[in-house]
Protein backbone atom coordinates (compact mmCIF):
# COMPACT_ATOMS: atom_id res chain seq x y z
CA UNK A 1 0.00 0.00 0.00
CA UNK A 2 0.98 3.43 -0.77
CA UNK A 3 2.38 5.64 1.94
CA UNK A 4 3.42 9.31 2.36
CA UNK A 5 6.83 9.39 3.51
CA UNK A 6 8.24 12.88 4.27
CA UNK A 7 12.36 13.80 4.46
CA UNK A 8 13.64 16.39 6.03
CA UNK A 9 17.11 17.36 5.38
CA UNK A 10 19.35 20.19 5.44
CA UNK A 11 20.82 20.83 1.85
CA UNK A 12 24.62 19.97 1.58
CA UNK A 13 25.37 16.98 -0.90
CA UNK A 14 27.23 15.34 2.15
CA UNK A 15 23.91 15.09 3.63
CA UNK A 16 21.27 14.84 0.29
CA UNK A 17 23.16 12.68 -1.85
CA UNK A 18 23.15 9.50 0.47
CA UNK A 19 19.23 9.83 0.89
CA UNK A 20 18.55 9.65 -3.01
CA UNK A 21 18.98 6.29 -4.02
CA UNK A 22 16.00 5.44 -0.81
CA UNK A 23 13.85 7.89 -2.44
CA UNK A 24 14.47 6.09 -5.78
CA UNK A 25 13.79 2.77 -4.22
CA UNK A 26 10.43 4.29 -2.07
CA UNK A 27 9.25 6.10 -5.16
CA UNK A 28 9.59 2.19 -7.13
CA UNK A 29 8.19 0.73 -4.99
CA UNK A 30 5.00 2.69 -4.90
CA UNK A 31 5.22 5.11 -2.04
CA UNK A 32 5.06 8.89 -2.44
CA UNK A 33 7.85 11.19 -0.72
CA UNK A 34 8.04 14.53 0.18
CA UNK A 35 11.18 16.44 0.72
CA UNK A 36 11.91 19.32 2.49
CA UNK A 37 14.96 21.05 1.67
CA UNK A 38 16.48 24.41 0.53
CA UNK A 39 15.78 25.64 -3.28
CA UNK A 40 19.39 24.97 -4.48
CA UNK A 41 18.31 21.26 -3.94
CA UNK A 42 15.17 20.99 -5.58
CA UNK A 43 16.23 19.57 -9.08
CA UNK A 44 17.90 17.44 -7.02
CA UNK A 45 15.46 15.96 -4.92
CA UNK A 46 12.57 15.91 -7.94
CA UNK A 47 15.02 14.43 -10.23
CA UNK A 48 14.55 11.03 -8.14
CA UNK A 49 10.72 11.04 -8.19
CA UNK A 50 10.08 13.12 -4.74
CA UNK A 51 8.01 16.63 -4.53
CA UNK A 52 10.13 19.15 -3.19
CA UNK A 53 9.22 21.75 -0.19
CA UNK A 54 11.75 24.48 0.18
CA UNK A 55 12.95 25.63 3.90
CA UNK A 56 15.09 28.28 4.94
CA UNK A 57 18.66 27.01 5.81
CA UNK A 58 22.06 28.74 7.17
CA UNK A 59 25.07 28.10 5.83
CA UNK A 60 28.64 28.63 7.98
CA UNK A 61 30.57 30.94 6.69
CA UNK A 62 34.39 31.34 7.40
CA UNK A 63 37.07 33.57 5.92
CA UNK A 64 38.41 32.82 2.43
CA UNK A 65 41.27 30.41 1.85
CA UNK A 66 41.84 29.70 5.57
CA UNK A 67 41.45 26.10 7.10
CA UNK A 68 38.23 25.52 9.43
CA UNK A 69 38.31 25.62 12.97
CA UNK A 70 36.01 23.77 14.66
CA UNK A 71 34.41 24.40 17.88
CA UNK A 72 31.72 22.79 20.54
CA UNK A 73 30.31 26.04 20.85
CA UNK A 74 29.94 26.66 16.97
CA UNK A 75 28.03 23.71 16.75
CA UNK A 76 26.14 24.11 19.29
CA UNK A 77 25.36 27.57 17.88
CA UNK A 78 24.28 26.35 14.25
CA UNK A 79 22.02 23.44 15.30
CA UNK A 80 20.35 26.53 17.88
CA UNK A 81 20.15 28.67 15.17
CA UNK A 82 18.53 25.44 12.73
CA UNK A 83 16.26 24.80 15.51
CA UNK A 84 14.66 28.99 15.75
CA UNK A 85 14.57 28.53 11.79
CA UNK A 86 12.64 25.17 12.20
CA UNK A 87 10.07 26.69 14.72
CA UNK A 88 9.74 29.74 11.96
CA UNK A 89 8.52 27.72 9.23
CA UNK A 90 6.39 24.96 11.76
CA UNK A 91 3.63 27.05 11.43
CA UNK A 92 3.21 26.74 8.07
CA UNK A 93 4.29 23.46 7.82
CA UNK A 94 1.94 22.21 9.76
CA UNK A 95 -0.73 23.69 7.98
CA UNK A 96 -0.19 21.96 5.04
CA UNK A 97 0.87 18.80 6.47
CA UNK A 98 -2.03 18.15 8.18
CA UNK A 99 -4.45 18.80 4.89
CA UNK A 100 -1.68 15.98 3.49
CA UNK A 101 -0.61 14.02 6.57
CA UNK A 102 2.42 12.12 6.14
CA UNK A 103 2.49 8.27 7.68
CA UNK A 104 6.69 8.48 8.66
CA UNK A 105 8.93 11.55 8.65
CA UNK A 106 12.45 10.78 8.06
CA UNK A 107 14.99 13.45 9.29
CA UNK A 108 18.56 14.49 9.45
CA UNK A 109 20.04 15.93 13.06
CA UNK A 110 20.73 19.18 11.45
CA UNK A 111 17.07 19.70 10.13
CA UNK A 112 15.15 20.03 13.57
CA UNK A 113 11.88 20.71 12.09
CA UNK A 114 11.37 17.14 10.57
CA UNK A 115 11.75 16.05 14.34
CA UNK A 116 9.00 18.87 15.46
CA UNK A 117 6.86 17.67 12.98
CA UNK A 118 6.66 13.84 13.59
CA UNK A 119 5.88 15.08 17.41
CA UNK A 120 3.30 17.57 16.56
CA UNK A 121 1.48 15.27 13.67
CA UNK A 122 2.21 12.06 16.12
CA UNK A 123 4.04 10.39 13.51
CA UNK A 124 6.57 7.85 13.51
CA UNK A 125 9.77 9.31 13.37
CA UNK A 126 13.17 7.89 11.78
CA UNK A 127 16.45 9.53 11.80
CA UNK A 128 18.89 9.57 8.80
CA UNK A 129 23.15 9.67 9.58
CA UNK A 130 25.32 10.23 6.99
CA UNK A 131 28.19 9.90 9.01
CA UNK A 132 29.11 7.59 12.11
CA UNK A 133 26.38 7.12 14.60
CA UNK A 134 27.02 7.51 18.52
CA UNK A 135 26.16 6.20 21.61
CA UNK A 136 27.76 5.30 24.97
CA UNK A 137 30.53 3.49 23.37
CA UNK A 138 31.57 6.23 20.59
CA UNK A 139 29.87 10.14 21.84
CA UNK A 140 30.90 13.07 19.84
CA UNK A 141 33.10 13.88 22.69
CA UNK A 142 35.46 11.08 20.88
CA UNK A 143 34.69 11.66 17.89
CA UNK A 144 36.23 15.16 18.62
CA UNK A 145 39.25 13.95 20.09
CA UNK A 146 40.25 12.09 17.76
CA UNK A 147 39.58 14.46 15.29
CA UNK A 148 42.14 16.85 16.77
CA UNK A 149 39.90 18.95 19.39
CA UNK A 150 42.04 19.10 22.42
CA UNK A 151 40.74 16.98 25.63
CA UNK A 152 40.43 18.97 28.99
CA UNK A 153 38.18 20.54 31.14
CA UNK A 154 37.09 23.00 28.24
CA UNK A 155 35.97 20.46 26.15
CA UNK A 156 34.06 18.79 28.93
CA UNK A 157 32.84 21.96 30.23
CA UNK A 158 31.47 22.70 26.95
CA UNK A 159 30.12 19.50 26.44
CA UNK A 160 28.24 19.44 29.37
CA UNK A 161 26.23 22.18 28.13
CA UNK A 162 25.75 20.56 25.04
CA UNK A 163 24.27 17.63 26.34
CA UNK A 164 22.24 19.54 28.39
CA UNK A 165 20.97 21.37 25.30
CA UNK A 166 20.61 18.41 22.99
CA UNK A 167 18.99 16.35 25.82
CA UNK A 168 16.44 19.29 26.26
CA UNK A 169 15.21 19.14 23.20
CA UNK A 170 15.26 15.62 22.34
CA UNK A 171 13.28 15.14 25.11
CA UNK A 172 10.34 17.51 23.34
CA UNK A 173 10.44 15.83 20.40
CA UNK A 174 10.59 12.11 21.40
CA UNK A 175 13.15 9.52 20.19
CA UNK A 176 13.80 8.31 16.70
CA UNK A 177 12.01 4.63 16.70
CA UNK A 178 14.54 3.84 13.87
CA UNK A 179 17.85 5.28 12.70
CA UNK A 180 19.27 4.59 9.08
CA UNK A 181 22.94 5.15 9.10
CA UNK A 182 24.40 5.66 5.70
CA UNK A 183 27.82 4.02 6.58
CA UNK A 184 29.06 0.19 6.82
CA UNK A 185 29.15 -1.03 10.03
CA UNK A 186 32.94 -2.16 9.56
CA UNK A 187 33.86 1.35 8.96
CA UNK A 188 31.84 2.23 11.68
CA UNK A 189 33.82 3.00 15.03
CA UNK A 190 32.53 0.47 17.39
CA UNK A 191 30.10 -0.70 15.31
CA UNK A 192 29.02 -3.67 17.03
CA UNK A 193 28.13 -2.12 20.47
CA UNK A 194 25.05 -0.92 18.35
CA UNK A 195 21.54 -2.40 19.08
CA UNK A 196 18.67 -3.20 16.48
CA UNK A 197 17.14 0.26 16.03
CA UNK A 198 20.55 1.19 14.14
CA UNK A 199 20.26 0.00 10.64
CA UNK A 200 23.83 0.56 8.85
CA UNK A 201 22.86 0.67 5.66
CA UNK A 202 25.96 1.69 3.62
CA UNK A 203 26.77 3.77 0.68
CA UNK A 204 24.53 3.41 -2.58
CA UNK A 205 24.88 5.53 -5.63
CA UNK A 206 21.68 4.72 -7.39
CA UNK A 207 20.77 6.99 -10.58
CA UNK A 208 24.12 9.53 -9.53
CA UNK A 209 26.17 6.79 -11.70
CA UNK A 210 25.57 7.91 -14.63
CA UNK A 211 28.64 9.71 -16.05
CA UNK A 212 26.78 13.05 -16.62
CA UNK A 213 28.60 13.97 -19.53
CA UNK A 214 32.13 13.24 -18.26
CA UNK A 215 34.47 10.48 -19.68
CA UNK A 216 37.60 9.10 -18.61
CA UNK A 217 40.89 10.17 -20.61
CA UNK A 218 40.89 8.58 -24.22
CA UNK A 219 45.03 7.71 -23.88
CA UNK A 220 44.41 5.92 -20.52
CA UNK A 221 46.07 8.01 -18.39
CA UNK A 222 45.72 7.02 -14.13
CA UNK A 223 43.25 9.63 -13.44
CA UNK A 224 43.59 11.69 -9.50
CA UNK A 225 40.92 12.76 -8.50
CA UNK A 226 40.99 15.90 -6.05
CA UNK A 227 38.10 17.27 -3.93
CA UNK A 228 37.87 19.34 -0.94
CA UNK A 229 33.76 19.22 -1.37
CA UNK A 230 31.20 21.59 -0.91
CA UNK A 231 31.50 22.98 1.87
CA UNK A 232 34.76 24.30 3.07
CA UNK A 233 36.49 24.33 -0.27
CA UNK A 234 37.66 27.60 -0.45
CA UNK A 235 41.74 27.20 -0.46
CA UNK A 236 43.42 28.60 -3.49
CA UNK A 237 46.79 27.92 -1.59
CA UNK A 238 46.00 24.01 -1.88
CA UNK A 239 44.84 24.16 -5.41
CA UNK A 240 47.72 26.18 -6.74
CA UNK A 241 50.06 23.11 -4.70
CA UNK A 242 47.99 20.71 -6.69
CA UNK A 243 48.86 22.38 -9.87
CA UNK A 244 53.18 22.44 -8.40
CA UNK A 245 52.39 18.76 -7.31
CA UNK A 246 50.92 17.18 -10.33
CA UNK A 247 51.11 19.51 -13.54
CA UNK A 248 52.83 17.65 -16.57
CA UNK A 249 52.79 14.35 -14.81
CA UNK A 250 51.89 11.14 -15.57
CA UNK A 251 48.76 11.75 -13.82
CA UNK A 252 45.34 12.97 -16.09
CA UNK A 253 43.96 15.19 -12.95
CA UNK A 254 40.22 15.79 -12.44
CA UNK A 255 40.17 19.13 -9.87
CA UNK A 256 36.92 19.93 -8.42
CA UNK A 257 37.57 23.32 -7.17
CA UNK A 258 34.19 24.76 -6.15
CA UNK A 259 32.08 28.12 -6.31
CA UNK A 260 34.57 30.13 -4.37
CA UNK A 261 37.34 30.60 -5.87
CA UNK A 262 38.69 31.66 -9.53
CA UNK A 263 39.41 28.45 -11.60
CA UNK A 264 42.49 28.54 -11.62
CA UNK A 265 45.47 28.55 -15.33
CA UNK A 266 46.25 24.48 -15.13
CA UNK A 267 48.63 22.10 -17.76
CA UNK A 268 46.98 20.62 -20.18
CA UNK A 269 46.53 17.23 -17.87
CA UNK A 270 44.24 19.30 -15.71
CA UNK A 271 40.83 19.53 -16.14
CA UNK A 272 39.59 22.06 -13.92
CA UNK A 273 35.58 22.85 -12.54
CA UNK A 274 33.74 23.83 -9.84
CA UNK A 275 32.18 20.52 -9.91
CA UNK A 276 32.53 16.77 -11.65
CA UNK A 277 29.80 14.14 -11.08
CA UNK A 278 31.67 11.89 -8.53
CA UNK A 279 30.79 9.04 -9.29
CA UNK A 280 31.29 8.94 -12.89
CA UNK A 281 35.24 10.42 -11.83
CA UNK A 282 35.71 7.80 -8.94
CA UNK A 283 35.07 4.80 -11.44
CA UNK A 284 37.80 5.69 -13.16
CA UNK A 285 39.81 7.31 -10.96
CA UNK A 286 43.09 5.46 -9.11
CA UNK A 287 43.81 8.09 -6.56
CA UNK A 288 40.99 9.92 -4.29
CA UNK A 289 43.14 13.37 -3.08
CA UNK A 290 40.07 14.23 -0.70
CA UNK A 291 38.60 16.54 2.27
CA UNK A 292 37.56 13.04 3.36
CA UNK A 293 34.02 13.69 4.39
CA UNK A 294 32.07 10.94 4.60
CA UNK A 295 29.70 10.66 1.37
CA UNK A 296 32.96 11.45 -0.15
CA UNK A 297 35.21 8.60 1.79
CA UNK A 298 32.38 6.35 1.32
CA UNK A 299 31.44 7.07 -2.45
CA UNK A 300 35.46 6.22 -2.70
CA UNK A 301 35.84 3.22 -0.82
CA UNK A 302 32.52 1.79 -3.24
CA UNK A 303 34.37 2.47 -6.17
CA UNK A 304 37.53 0.67 -4.98
CA UNK A 305 39.75 3.65 -4.91
CA UNK A 306 42.18 4.56 -2.22
CA UNK A 307 42.01 7.70 -0.37
CA UNK A 308 44.79 10.52 0.84
CA UNK A 309 43.16 12.53 3.09
CA UNK A 310 43.56 16.39 3.64
CA UNK A 311 40.86 17.00 6.28
CA UNK A 312 39.12 20.45 6.72
CA UNK A 313 37.68 19.81 9.94
CA UNK A 314 37.39 17.54 12.75
CA UNK A 315 34.67 14.77 11.39
CA UNK A 316 36.72 14.60 7.97
CA UNK A 317 39.79 14.36 10.35
CA UNK A 318 38.27 11.14 11.99
CA UNK A 319 36.88 9.57 8.75
CA UNK A 320 40.73 9.96 7.25
CA UNK A 321 41.54 7.98 9.99
CA UNK A 322 39.54 5.26 10.13
CA UNK A 323 40.31 5.03 6.51
CA UNK A 324 44.60 4.79 7.74
CA UNK A 325 43.56 2.58 10.28
CA UNK A 326 41.54 -0.11 7.90
CA UNK A 327 44.51 -0.32 5.22
CA UNK A 328 42.47 2.09 2.52
CA UNK A 329 45.03 5.73 2.62
CA UNK A 330 46.81 7.93 4.18
CA UNK A 331 46.43 11.37 6.25
CA UNK A 332 48.06 14.28 5.84
CA UNK A 333 48.27 17.35 8.43
CA UNK A 334 46.66 20.07 5.77
CA UNK A 335 48.35 22.74 7.89
CA UNK A 336 51.72 21.19 6.80
CA UNK A 337 51.44 20.89 3.12
CA UNK A 338 54.13 20.91 0.03
CA UNK A 339 53.61 20.07 -3.49
CA UNK A 340 56.39 17.53 -2.94
CA UNK A 341 54.63 15.25 -0.05
CA UNK A 342 51.57 15.30 -1.97
CA UNK A 343 53.31 14.21 -4.73
CA UNK A 344 54.96 11.82 -3.06
CA UNK A 345 52.10 10.40 -0.77
CA UNK A 346 49.66 10.42 -3.91
CA UNK A 347 52.27 7.73 -5.94
CA UNK A 348 53.13 6.03 -2.99
CA UNK A 349 49.44 5.32 -1.87
CA UNK A 350 49.00 4.32 -5.75
CA UNK A 351 51.61 1.92 -5.57
CA UNK A 352 51.15 0.43 -2.31
CA UNK A 353 49.71 -3.45 -2.94
CA UNK A 354 48.43 -3.67 0.41
CA UNK A 355 46.13 -1.04 -0.15
CA UNK A 356 44.83 -1.43 -3.20
CA UNK A 357 44.31 -5.19 -2.27
CA UNK A 358 42.52 -3.42 0.85
CA UNK A 359 39.92 -0.85 -0.96
CA UNK A 360 39.06 -3.86 -4.04
CA UNK A 361 38.36 -6.11 -1.19
CA UNK A 362 35.84 -3.19 0.61
CA UNK A 363 34.53 -2.27 -2.75
CA UNK A 364 33.28 -5.51 -3.63
CA UNK A 365 31.61 -5.82 -0.17
CA UNK A 366 30.09 -2.71 -0.33
CA UNK A 367 28.76 -2.94 -4.12
CA UNK A 368 27.17 -6.20 -2.74
CA UNK A 369 24.66 -5.06 -0.79
CA UNK A 370 21.75 -2.67 -1.80
CA UNK A 371 21.43 -0.15 1.28
CA UNK A 372 18.72 1.86 -0.53
CA UNK A 373 16.68 -1.35 -0.37
CA UNK A 374 17.90 -2.39 2.76
CA UNK A 375 16.32 1.07 4.19
CA UNK A 376 13.30 0.57 2.17
CA UNK A 377 12.46 -2.78 3.76
CA UNK A 378 13.04 -1.03 7.13
CA UNK A 379 10.81 1.60 6.71
CA UNK A 380 7.85 -0.62 5.32
CA UNK A 381 8.41 -3.03 8.17
CA UNK A 382 8.24 0.52 10.66
CA UNK A 383 4.70 1.10 8.96
CA UNK A 384 3.81 -2.48 8.99
CA UNK A 385 3.94 -2.56 12.61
Amino acid sequence: MSKHIVFAVPPGHGHVNPTLPLVEQLVARGHRITYLTAIDMKAKVEAVGAAHIEMPWHRPQRPGGQAFTFSIEMFAGMLALMREQAVQALPALLEHFRQDRPDVILYDSFSAVGAMLAAELDVPLVRLMPSMAFNDHYTIRDAMVLGGVPAGEELDKSMAAFGEAQATFQASVGEPVLNLVFVPREFQIAGDSFDGSYRFLGPSVGSRADSQGWRPPADGSPVLFISLGTAFNDRPDFFDQCIEAFGDSRWHVVMSVGDKVELPEAPANFEVAPSFPQPAVLAAATVFLSHTGMNSTLESLYYGVPLVSVPQMFEQTVNGRRAVELGLGRQLDPEALSAQLLRDTVEQVAADPVIRANVTKIGEQLRAVDGAALGADAIEELLAR
